[in-house]
């Protein structure tokens, strides 16, 4: 099986397992329940990452990246190589593609005249959004991936899926979110998001809200754990090389750019941070001052303080990598796009569309956005 549709796999930084399938390595055992549910048990490092249908998730992935390639043309939608060829044009005068792997052609609806460059670093946060579905205030869990420098949207993933998909890889909510927390001070956040972790019945299994479609409509609505795996396959196969994440503080992201990104971590050449902000005036350009480090959560995992001003934001390493990183590190590219996004009068009325329409209306507004920074840059 190719590396790209591994999930059930040790997701532990400096583990000699890292992303390495069941079998590769006698040092895994499975299934494990002592945490009180199917978990995959590394021996090497004593981590319990939970188990998922290999087979569920592969069909679902490998039909979520052929649609994606065949509506961008990024990557293949056979073989996902990501190196191609113009190849004359169709009838309708739309150009066509060649793989240069498996020499498969074909014609992109939206073709990409130029290039997007390699990011130096990916930022990625999460977006809760609302849609009509079966009852009120039905939500959708929203992925948006930037490059952290130019601020142009390099990939956005809904957990609406329009493709078939297996029970497993659907999202359940059992009743109860899990509650906001924007408006606690910052460390006081930071502390309640690691003790949000413990509380799950396992760590990727985030409650937030309900999530039901319209009677009979297509589709499904799926794990943010499983649209996370997915959205970060489609951004390592356009930028294998990126060695820099700054990540939303959740637990499941990170385990998701460790796994998509494994063999650079196995070799220790890339960085995942998680960055929290509380961002007071975003007028600030003065420099950040260290005020102090600290341990958080059950991990123990160590947390700097920065300021600015009114401004503070806590950066956490979660692998090796250059600490100087820590001072220049934000959000500011994500934050920059929603304070956009939410003047746009097609997101404002997007409640009243079905989740598969207001997924759209976002991908619309993604590339509108980067038409707009760059004039050449395009959206996924």
């Amino acid at each position: 099986m190719s590396t790209l549709f591994i999930i059930n796999t040790c997701k532990t930084f400096g583990c000699r397992n890292l992303g390495l399938p069941v079998s590769v390595s006698a040092d895994y055992r499975w299934p494990d329940y002592r945490l009180g549910y199917p978990a995959l048990h590394c021996r090497a490092c004593g981590s319990y990452p939970p188990l998922f249908d290999e087979q569920q998730f592969s069909k679902w992935l490998s039909a979520h990246l052929s649609a994606d390639a065949f509506e961008k043309g990024h990557f293949c939608p056979v073989c996902f190589h990501d190196k191609s060829i113009c190849y004359g044009y169709n009838p309708l005068g739309t150009q066509r593609i060649q793989c240069r792997a498996c020499k498969k052609v074909w014609t992109p609806k939206r073709h990409l005249q130029r290039a997007v460059a390699p990011p130096e670093r990916i930022e990625t946060v999460a977006l809760i959004v609302p849609f009509q579905g079966s009852c009120a205030k039905q939500k959708l869990y929203v992925l948006l991936s930037f490059d952290a420098l130019n601020g142009n949207i390099l990939h956005l993933s809904t957990n609406f899926t329009p493709l078939q998909s297996g029970d497993t890889l659907h999202y359940r909510w059992k009743g109860n979110s899990e509650p906001e927390l924007h408006d606690c001070d910052i460390l006081k956040r930071v502390n309640m998001r690691s003790a949000q972790f413990l509380r799950r019945s396992q760590f990727d299994e985030i409650q937030y809200g309900s999530a039901q479609l319209k009677r009979n409509a297509r589709g499904a609505i799926l794990r943010p754990v499983i649209t996370a795996h997915g959205h970060f396959r489609a951004l390592h196969i356009r930028f294998p090389a990126v060695k820099i994440h700054a990540i939303s503080h959740e637990s499941f992201i990170r385990g998701a750019v460790i796994t998509a990104w494994a063999e650079l971590f196995r070799q220790r050449l890339g960085e995942i941070w998680f960055v929290e902000e509380e961002i007071i005036d975003s007028d600030a350009h003065t420099p950040w001052y260290f005020k102090g480090a600290m341990h958080h959560g059950w991990w123990k995992n160590r947390w700097q303080l920065w300021e600015q001003e009114k401004n503070s934001k806590m950066v956490c390493l979660l692998t090796t990598g250059n600490k100087n990183h820590a001072q220049e590190l934000s959000l500011a590219a994500s934050r920059r796009y929603i304070h956009w996004l939410y003047q746009q009068p097609a997101f404002v009325q997007s409640a009243q569309c079905s989740a598969g329409h207001v997924t759209q209306i976002l991908h619309s507004l993604a590339s509108d956005y980067n038409d707009k920074l760059t004039g050449t840059a395009s959206a996924d």
